[in-house]
């Protein structure tokens, strides 16, 4: 009896083994990959809890171990680098709840990777400029990776959104103000760069939109002030059925006269804001707007 009981014990045995045997090759590959780079990114400061919650959201939405990995690697290569990632994290959570095709996603995290990666030299050298660092040191508790991490996820949406590095770097430049500094917090500093896509000037100049955004600073605008700006710049464009051009021009010349930011952000949402085509757009050539106020110097 003890004999028959054996040999059941070891059919059942052979038969797990076999049918362990007949499983895909690439199905142990997959998982192996995946808890490699799982344990690497929580080495590196990823959430374990928010890799676990992917895991089932991924199992629930048919996504593979191999698809789970590729969507985990632009993360763990940004964190490798010291980088800020937490962009990543949101949009890969984004897109997977809303179903968004592999595909899509995957080209949408590497772009936010490599704009990352590309804000890296632009804002690090920035930051350890003199200037910089005193305003920074007097600018509240934040710490300086914080401050550091909030300007690469600014200067990478920029970037990401079409802005050019020649460009930010001239604006970053035109920071580097000591009259301006001193005036200025790293908040602000932060919201100037944060707004600078958003503004409905952007597509058309670049660095004209970036030259609004320096006048606004040194004509006092604050970060609140700075972030009403381009949905204040939007409205005024609609009701007045004009070109954003001419409404960026209005500001300035706002600006130039000394009125205050929450009298130049009151006449924008009611329409009333005066100019007219702005230097580096039609209509007008560029050699208007000189004088001590201006943002290129």
């Amino acid at each position: 009896m003890n004999t028959l009981k054996n040999i059941s014990k070891k059919m059942v045995r052979l038969a797990l083994v076999s049918i362990i045997m007949s499983l895909p090759f690439s199905l142990f590959a997959q998982q192996n990959s995946l808890s490699v780079l799982t344990q690497k990114a929580t080495e590196l400061g990823l959430d374990a809890s928010y890799i676990s919650k992917l895991q089932e959201r991924a199992e629930a939405n048919g996504i593979s171990n191999d698809q789970l990995s590729e969507i985990l690697k632009p993360a763990v290569a940004l964190a490798e680098e010291n980088l800020p990632f937490d962009m990543i994290l949101q949009k890969t959570s984004e897109g997977m709840a809303k179903g968004v095709p592999i595909d899509v996603l995957l080209n949408v995290l590497e772009g936010l990777k490599v704009s990352t990666q590309n804000a890296a030299p632009i804002v690090n050298n920035w930051i350890q400029k003199p200037g910089v660092q005193n305003m920074a040191n007097r600018s509240g508790p934040e710490s300086a990776q914080e401050f550091r991490n909030n300007m690469l996820k600014v200067t990478a949406r920029a970037l990401n959104q079409g802005f050019s590095e020649n460009v930010l770097n001239g604006f970053l430049d035109e920071l580097d103000n000591q009259d301006l500094l001193s005036n200025i917090s790293r908040n602000e500093v932060v919201t100037s760069l944060t707004i600078l896509p958003d503004l409905p000037t952007s597509a058309e100049n670049q660095q004209l939109t970036t030259e609004l955004v320096i006048r606004s600073l040194k004509g006092g605008f604050d970060s609140t002030d700075l972030q009403k700006l381009p949905s204040a710049m939007k409205i005024a464009q609609n009701k007045g059925q004009i070109p954003a051009g001419n409404v960026l021009n209005g500001i300035l010349d706002r600006i130039q006269s000394g009125s205050p930011a929450s009298e130049i952000l009151q006449g924008l949402f009611n329409g009333k804001i005066g100019g007219g085509p702005p230097s580096g757009l039609p209509g007008r050539p560029d050699n208007t707007r000189g004088g001590n106020n201006g943002g290129g110097g």
